[in-house]
């Protein structure tokens, strides 16, 4: 800055500045110069420097006051938020009968369900993308079986979608499919960016289409030398739009002045952001409400040179970048919404007050408010160190797909929480079994999509973003694959779709009867759940959705009532909706995301990662606890309008009915799910080619009690013996507490060298070869789907088997009449079945 414009600054500031605040005045100048210039090149270039530098000074001005009256606003909208959030957390105290630490907590629960809702219904807007994406016109045959199994791109489409959305959906490549998704892409993000805005953020609006840029730091980093730097800027230079990089005078950038422009991206990209850390300096989180407000350094020239570079250093594929963005904002919205523009300061003041408020126990489900707060706004879910996080997943995921191939077998068992939940909701029970079927239906799925009802498989990434990905790397997609082909993803879609589809309809009845109208116990669980008597009154004044001849309540029928609180009722129509459906098929909640992450440990570090392998596999027996089990001890008593199984008003004529009704929960649960895990042990036996097992002893309803997962985590430790699986129990058991990772680690390790080698030393056969066999395939894709497991067994591996390790097949059959008394009916070794199965033996000998 000239001594006379540094002169002239200080007598307007009425003191003399820091060379540090003249830099920052100084740069912020000539940042808005070169905003200017890119507004209007021409009109730039014919101005003098001096009216220029007035120009931008004036601009510059207006923009630092329209930011210290953003400034007030935020203030004033933190204020109203603290209030609203104090008024939510003293009426969960009294709900629940407990302290501050424990309603904060549920308080959190509530905002995960209503960010869910914000995700669901931008999804919902999106069907125009979704057919897009899963289209396969122009796809050769081989990729569209990719596209099946992999979940792979249409390059075609991709490219297509890809120009439509740069080019604002103009129509230019000429395929309807691409513009209309593109259209309703750009619409989404559009009206997602205007709600985040609205809630106290500052983001501004790109002029071309908006499509987000994940860089994959390790491919970015590379060795992390110059060399590497170097080689990245000159990749990504020549795809630029060098328009958009301009000097103050409006000239283009030379390519050395945009090199260090890169260079300083890179440092970013590859750090992580560490090169902008201060030794010393606060580096607690800024206001959510200014995230996304930073300037993009990086503007691609077209949509094929964004595509090349998210080939070449993009961290996943193009579809995972923008439901990853969907996700994210999802989160920004439902954030700001229920905090106010600085929810992590909003957060910190309701933890010292519950610290300050509770003198016992402090913990929710053993762990303290902050593990759920870091799991809520992404913290648990941003890697540390890249390459960690991926090796890590990577593991997890050949565990995946080696041995839950046949898991859907187990999961006959959902079938007794969606009827239980169902009761809990007081829904008819024999609608719930209809829209069963319903599901099998397009035009109802269509329905459902477009209503936020989204099938699993579908924002799979959005409901992982804050925790583990499966889908955006070779084993994730073979993990993906190998669960679809199974048909875990079809029965875990239809049964969730089918139940939020039930209570669609229960809420549509419901809402036709006014707030105070409504028992005791709908108004206690609609408000649990963060509904209150204000929001009814948005949805009474909506007009409620027709399908089929019956009545829904959807995001269409509530947003038709024109209130302009219409967005945040809806976020908790759907977050409840969803939050039940997984109730009915146990989804993790945010209790058990916390305790499978080792309290809220961030990715890509070593505490971190060995948290998630240890937990991998336990998160839904985890969660059958943290879910059915808690519900059943927190439900109130004693209200009129209970269902029976949590109980009415005679629940509160003493301790006996209350004890009464909470063991008739869960004998509901228990019975339905013991029974089922009979059905489903049984099957597996069929299925393995073994007639069933005798049902008439103690032994055989343990192991149905904890088939069925009535008993979560605790059964899985108690009940399964850990002798009737291949190899010895200590080796067993530590696979069971250590997780499956270790497990395998274990087997490797010590099973395959160790062992082989005393058993080698001392001259006895070692086995080597079928052990490896043994291993190997519990590590493969696809060879252990339960229905072709059998028939690869039959037509070569139990062959091969034997030959490896003679006497292979006997000890099958030996281990089968040891623990169960049981006999083949598709022997072991033969190339057809040698009879039916006996069915008689159920019944014992």
């Amino acid at each position: 800055m000239k001594p006379q414009c540094r002169q002239a600054v200080e007598r307007a500031a009425g003191r003399t500045l820091t060379q540090a605040e003249i830099k920052k005045i100084e740069d912020r100048i000539s940042g808005t110069m070169r905003n200017l210039a890119r507004t209007d090149p021409a009109g730039w270039r014919a101005k003098g420097a001096d009216q220029r530098v007035l120009d931008a000074a004036t601009q510059a001005m207006a923009d630092i006051q329209a930011e210290a009256a953003l400034k007030v606003t935020r203030a004033g909208m933190q204020i109203i938020k603290t209030a609203a959030m104090e008024s939510r957390v003293v009426d969960l105290m009294a709900s629940y009968a407990e302290g501050r630490n424990k309603a904060l907590v549920h308080e959190m629960d509530n905002t995960h369900s209503y960010i869910e809702g914000v995700k669901r219904e931008t999804m919902g807007n999106l069907m125009d993308l979704l057919d897009a994406v899963n289209s396969k016109q122009g796809a050769s045959a081989g990729r569209k079986t990719m596209m099946v199994l992999f979940d792979a791109e249409n390059p075609q489409m991709s490219r297509d979608l890809a120009t439509e959305i740069f080019e604002n959906a103009a129509g230019s490549t000429g395929n309807a499919l691409a513009k209309a998704g593109a259209k309703a892409w750009l619409e989404s993000i559009e009206g997602m960016r205007q709600r985040f805005n609205a809630g106290g953020g500052d983001v501004g609006r790109l002029d071309y289409g908006y499509l987000p840029q994940p860089h994959d730091q390790g491919r970015v980093r590379g060795d992390a030398s110059p060399a590497a730097r170097d080689k990245w800027v000159q990749s990504i230079m020549p795809q630029l739009d060098r328009g958009r990089y301009l000097q103050e005078d409006g000239a283009r950038l030379t390519d050395q002045q945009l090199a260090g422009v890169l260079e300083r991206a890179w440092e970013t990209i590859a750090t992580g952001g560490l090169n902008k850390m201060e030794p010393g300096k606060f580096s607690g989180s800024g206001a959510r409400a200014n995230a996304g407000s930073e300037t993009r350094q990086i503007h691609f020239k077209d949509a094929g040179a964004y595509l090349q570079y998210m080939g070449k250093y993009g961290g996943g594929s193009m579809y995972d970048a923008m439901l990853g963005h969907i996700g994210g904002l999802s989160r920004d919205i439902g954030l700001v919404e229920r905090y106010g523009p600085n929810p992590a300061q909003q957060m910190r003041l309701q933890m010292d007050l519950a610290e300050k408020a509770d003198t016992g126990v402090k913990r929710a489900f053993g762990l303290r408010p902050e593990s759920y707060w870091d799991l809520l706004n992404g913290k648990t879910g941003m890697a540390e160190n890249g390459n960690i996080a991926q090796v890590a997943q990577d593991l997890r995921n050949i565990q995946v797909f080696g041995k839950l191939a046949g898991a859907v077998i187990s999961s006959v068992t959902d079938v007794g929480s969606y009827f239980v939940t169902t009761g809990f909701n007081k829904l008819p029970y024999w609608e719930a079994l209809k829209n069963i079927g319903k599901q099998l239906d397009g035009d109802t799925r269509d329905f459902l999509t477009m209503h936020g009802v989204i099938a699993e498989t579908m924002v799979s990434n959005l409901n992982r973003w804050s925790g583990d990905n499966i889908k955006n790397t070779w084993s994730g997609r073979l993990a993906n694959s190998t669960m679809k082909l199974s048909l875990m993803n079809a029965w875990t879609d239809t049964l969730r779709r089918s139940f939020a589809m039930t209570m669609m309809g229960g809420l549509a009845k419901m809402s036709k009867t006014e707030w105070a109208a409504l028992t005791e116990w709908d108004r206690s669980h609609l408000g649990r759940k963060g509904i209150t008597a204000d929001d009814w009154d948005v949805i009474r004044a909506g007009q409620l959705t027709q399908f089929n001849g019956a009545d829904f309540l959807t995001p269409e029928a509530i947003r038709a009532s024109a209130d302009p609180r219409a967005g945040e009722v809806v976020a908790k129509v759907l977050g409840l909706i969803t939050d039940e459906s997984e109730y009915a098929v146990i989804n993790p909640d945010l209790a058990t995301r916390a305790m499978a992450s080792g309290g809220g440990l961030s990715r890509g570090t070593v505490r971190g990662e060995l948290a998630r392998s240890v937990m991998q596999f336990k998160s839904f027996p985890i969660a059958m606890i943290s879910r059915h089990w808690r519900r059943m001890m927190e439900a109130p008593q004693g209200l009129d309008g209970a269902p029976g199984i949590v109980g009415g008003r005679y629940g509160a004529m003493g301790v006996g009915p209350v004890t009464v009704n909470r063991l008739m929960y869960g004998a509901a649960m228990m019975t339905s799910l013991t029974a089922l895990g009979a059905v489903a042990f049984q099957t597996k036996q069929i299925v393995q080619g073994k007639d069933p097992v005798d049902m008439t002893t103690p032994k055989f309803w343990t192991r149905a009690l904890a088939q069925g997962g009535g008993m979560g985590i605790v059964g899985d430790f108690i009940f399964t013996d850990p002798t009737e699986n291949p190899g010895d129990a200590t080796a067993n058991a530590i696979k069971n507490v250590a997780g499956p990772t270790v497990g395998s680690a274990f087997d490797i390790g010590y099973k395959l060298g160790v062992e082989n080698i005393y058993e080698a030393a001392k001259g006895k056969d070692t086995h080597l070869a079928a052990e490896s066999i043994r291993v190997g395939r519990s590590h493969l894709p696809y060879v252990n789907l339960w229905y072709a497991k059998a028939a690869l067994d039959h037509a070569g591996l139990h062959a091969l088997q034997e030959n490896l390790s003679p006497g292979y097949l006997g000890r099958m059959q030996q281990r089968a009449r040891r623990d169960w008394d049981q006999q083949y009916w598709w022997e072991p070794g033969n190339g057809g079945p040698d009879r039916a199965p006996d069915l008689t033996a159920v019944g014992g000998k």
